[in-house]
């Protein structure tokens, strides 16, 4: 295994939140990119990327890897998309993850040291500004993990207006956190769960 993954694995296991940020700079773009292969939709790619990351973060003290980070990442994706496909009965006849050499980098350009708090302050106001049903949208898809699906059962709307409504608030948080997004989102989820 790499000296770097090593470095990662333990500062994770530290729950250090640098070396989480490492290991999410580092893969973020890849696992989203495969993903985004294997499922219907974008929307379901973020999901199942962002529930990969979350549960390395919440597993944090018991992760242990054997051969390299990517291949556990890639691993552990395939196992979220099958259990997508295994929630709606369609079980796709191969999902395969083939692991490609190129490398990709998907850099937030954040400093190194963060100040989670002031990140917190800003999510929570850039939420508490949506109107009513899209935060409540908002909310539902990415703290509850609830598909489209689910919560246009919930709240009784079309599928349409759901990812509507999700895609407008995540272009609020655009505005104000740019190619950033992802991360801060992510970041919050985590510690915030």
């Amino acid at each position: 295994m790499k000296k770097e993954d090593i470095l990662i694995i333990d500062g994770i296991n530290q729950e250090n939140p640098i070396a989480f940020k490492r290991l999410f700079d580092r893969f973020w773009f890849k696992i989203y990119r495969m993903a985004i292969q294997k499922l219907p939709s974008e929307e379901d790619a973020s999901d199942i990327t962002q529930e990969v990351f979350y549960l390395i973060w919440k597993n944090r003290k018991f992760i242990r890897v054997k051969s390299n980070l990517d291949s556990y990442l890639i691993s552990m994706l395939r196992h979220k998309i099958y259990d997508f496909y295994a929630k709606r009965d369609r079980l796709p006849i191969l999902v395969s993850m083939i692991d490609e050499e190129e490398y990709w980098d998907y850099n937030f350009k954040l400093a190194d040291e963060i100040d989670f708090r002031e990140l917190n302050e800003a999510v929570n106001h850039t939420i508490e500004k949506m109107p009513e049903k899209m935060r409540e949208i908002f909310v539902l898809s990415r703290f509850e993990n609830l598909s489209a699906q689910e919560i246009s059962e919930r709240l009784n709307i079309s599928i349409q207006t759901v990812r509507n409504q999700i895609s407008s608030a995540i272009k609020r948080f655009e505005k104000i956190f740019n190619d950033r997004t992802a991360w801060v989102i992510f970041l919050y989820y985590c510690f915030n769960s």
